[in-house]
């Protein structure tokens, strides 16, 4: 995967949805979200409209690994992780939109644009997802606010050009584990140090 999950899921539900970018600007100039990464300074309930956040909430990786391979004269490293996410959509409204599209949000996951994504980006969506009511929780604000739960696992991928065979010091030993050479090796050559 070479684009970030949230990113992933935020383009998922916007065209799900057939939702736009965002709301256009409030009186402050600040722009209004539609669907985002959540963030620590997002200004939230600017609007009667359907609002919805994407959020990884926790990642337990699995396997975490490298390999090298060689490459037109060159070496590299290839450096793999696996990990399971629990992601977290929250879905926000003034109005009664959040509760009534609730289940269009929850639907976008098994779509198959949702499995288009899944092959071109290499990752799965857990196939069940739990939806929590959590509207009373802003006490007399009157925000509708529901909160989906699901598994997602992700493969990701770095290479690196590395320096690992072509330039490495090392010694000889006798039997009787005395070194009798001190030398580097680079590329073809043997350097005596």
């Amino acid at each position: 995967m070479q684009k970030e999950i949230e990113k992933i899921f935020v383009n998922l539900i916007q065209k799900s949805l057939n939702l736009p970018n965002n709301y256009g600007l409030d009186e402050d100039g600040n722009e209004i979200p539609c669907v985002v990464i959540k963030a620590q300074n997002l200004k939230l309930f600017n609007t009667p409209k359907l609002q919805i956040t994407v959020s990884t909430v926790s990642s337990n990786v699995y396997s975490n690994r490298k390999e090298y391979f060689e490459q037109d004269d060159k070496y590299y490293e290839r450096l793999m992780l696996n990990d399971q996410r629990i992601i977290q959509i929250d879905i926000y409204s003034r109005n009664n939109e959040a509760r009534e599209r609730l289940s269009e949000v929850q639907m976008c996951l098994a779509s198959t644009l949702a499995e288009q994504l899944q092959d071109k980006y290499q990752f799965r969506i857990g196939t069940i997802s739990n939806a929590t009511n959590l509207s009373g929780l802003d006490g007399g604000s009157d925000i509708n606010r529901y909160t989906i739960r699901f598994n997602c696992l992700s493969w990701s991928e770095k290479i690196n050009e590395v320096d690992y065979y072509n330039s490495f010091r090392t010694q000889a030993r006798n039997k009787n584990d005395n070194i009798f050479a001190d030398f580097t090796i680079q590329g073809n050559e043997i350097i005596e140090n």
